[in-house]
């Protein structure tokens, strides 16, 4: 499968994934708004607000976990057999729940640990002299690495529910299938991007010009729910992509599937 395919495949099936676009949507439309007033500058320096911004983070993101583990469960359903079923959202969602949060953490670590050695190589570029080609170098040094390691990171979320196996295998299997196509990996993230960009900033200007006349709290609930279309029907097209070109990449199919494991 070409990347242009991919990308093809990701907007026509999204249309038949309207069922989990509409489950995002709920949830980052309650996000967005319980958000609003805690963005609020006139509160940042509150407790209070800071303690209930903190939680609520949390909690978000753990619920966005299963949220996550039920939708590619039906990206998968839909690539493969043509068809989904919400009713295994659910089942989905608590299936690959501990493995996808296990390989967030991998993820983390990863992170920690690819800072740690830029920190280190951007501080020894500098002591050779603090000037544009130096700080020029040390930018370019971070932005490659950056999207080579995001690039190399695409594929294991997909590898869990795809293959049905462990964090730490789907790790390993997935940085294996990304060096080993990343060039059309690369290729496929840069258009993604690139497509999600133009959509959010035509989205975003429209937006913009029917809330000029609004009141600035009307407006920002307006913002909010379409932020949260966007970041609902996006997603989905990106899921539908990468995982239609990663399973093109096992052979069409997801082959070698094996015993489901909770392994981390």
């Amino acid at each position: 499968m070409g990347i242009f395919e991919a990308v093809k495949k990701g907007f026509s099936q999204t249309a038949k994934l309207m069922n989990v676009v509409v489950v995002f949507f709920i949830f980052n439309v309650v996000v967005g708004l319980i958000s609003l007033p805690l963005a609020n500058p006139e509160r940042a320096g509150n407790p209070g607000i800071v303690a209930v911004s903190i939680i609520s983070s949390i909690l978000f993101f753990l619920i966005f976990i299963f949220l996550q583990g039920g939708a590619l469960g039906l990206v998968r359903d839909q690539i493969k057999a043509g068809s989904n079923s919400m009713a295994q959202f659910v089942e989905y969602g608590k299936k690959f729940y501990l493995r996808i949060l296990g390989l967030l953490v991998l993820y983390i670590l990863v992170a920690i640990a690819v800072v740690l050695v830029l920190s280190l190589v951007s501080a020894g570029l500098l002591l050779l002299g603090d000037n544009i080609l130096t700080r020029t170098l040390v930018a370019v040094l971070v932005t490659v690495v950056a999207v080579g390691v995001i690039t190399l990171l695409i594929y294991p979320v997909y590898s869990i529910v795809v293959d049905d196996i462990g964090a730490i295998a789907a790790l390993k299997k997935g940085i294996d299938k990304a060096r080993s196509n990343f060039i059309s990996t690369l290729g496929l993230f840069i258009i993604l991007l690139l497509i999600s960009l133009v959509i959010s900033l035509i989205i975003g200007f429209v937006v913009g010009l029917v809330t000029v006349p609004l009141t600035v709290g009307l407006s920002q609930v307006i913002i909010a729910i379409v932020n949260a279309a966007v970041q609902s029907y996006i997603p989905v097209i990106m899921m539908v992509a990468f995982m239609s070109f990663y399973m093109s990449l096992e052979g069409g199919s997801p082959a070698g599937m094996e015993a489901s494991t909770t392994e981390i």
